[in-house]
């Protein structure tokens, strides 16, 4: 029962940090040109790509090595089902969307804003499980203080690499007329999987350790797919063709740093 406590406590913080950088909306304008538009989705891009290289992709590898398995097999089987996973999304969301032009259902966001979302969504589970299995075995060994003092040094790290991702959420729903209310909502929720899923592997930290290296290359899947199906197209689309381009190198630099100083 500690053990999922502390997952709780530990998760919940990562949580508020997603909602923290999601209350930048806040501070941004409702209207803003197209070439800022393009400048934020490229950012948006940079810190996805990002994440799923230094969060998601060498932390799978390196598990997957530690739990004797095949490292690359492993990562990619997961990666390529985290792609399937969003072409079969993607094909159903613009069916849905073709209904909705025809007038039979209305759609709240966009379908590139919907996946990106997800997309991100998606992303936080396995960091919510690492953290979750982080504190449940240090719980387990309360008289190893490294253990402990490691789990809320992970919680930590996830938690500030979060804030950039809150950003990153809500600025793409600025072009899609959402309220600045509804814009922080939808940031907001988009971290609730980390307290949900890190609880779910406290309680079965053992069975998780096992397929945790699947899930982060899932999530990474899922992340790439997006940010060049969706976003890089998208933040060309300004009069300035390199907004986007310097947008995404500064995302990705600062995700980039986060990852590697607080990993």
């Amino acid at each position: 029962m500690n053990g999922i406590l502390y997952a709780f406590a530990g998760t919940a913080f990562t949580f508020f940090v997603t909602t923290f950088g999601a209350l930048n909306i806040f501070l941004v304008k409702k209207e803003i040109s197209q070439n800022i538009q393009c400048l934020f989705i490229g950012f948006a891009g940079g810190v996805m790509i990002a994440a799923s290289i230094w969060s998601l992709l060498m932390p799978g590898i390196s598990m997957a090595q530690e739990n004797h398995q095949i490292g690359w097999l492993v990562i990619s089987g997961g990666f390529l089902l985290g792609v399937a996973v969003l072409l079969l999304i993607d094909f159903l969301l613009k069916k849905r969307f073709l209904k909705s032009k025809d007038g039979k259902k209305g759609m709240f966001l966009s379908q590139k804003t919907s996946m990106f979302i997800m997309a991100v969504t998606i992303h936080n589970i396995p960091e919510g499980m690492a953290v979750g299995m982080a504190f449940a075995l240090a719980a387990r060994n309360m008289d190893d203080a490294n253990l402990m003092s490691g789990a809320i040094a992970l919680a930590i790290g996830i938690g500030i690499q979060n804030y950039p991702e809150g950003i990153a959420v809500v600025l793409p729903l600025l072009r899609e007329g959402i309220s600045n209310r509804k814009a922080f909502l939808i940031g907001s929720l988009s971290g609730i999987v980390e307290p949900v899923f890190g609880v779910l592997a406290a309680a079965l930290a053992g069975v998780v350790v096992s397929i945790m290296p699947m899930f982060l290359a899932f999530a990474a899947g899922t992340m790439i797919y997006v940010v060049v199906e969706e976003l890089i197209p998208e933040a060309h689309l300004g009069e300035k063709k390199n907004i986007g381009t310097l947008g995404f190198v500064v995302g990705f630099l600062i995700m980039m740093i986060l990852d590697v100083t607080l990993g």
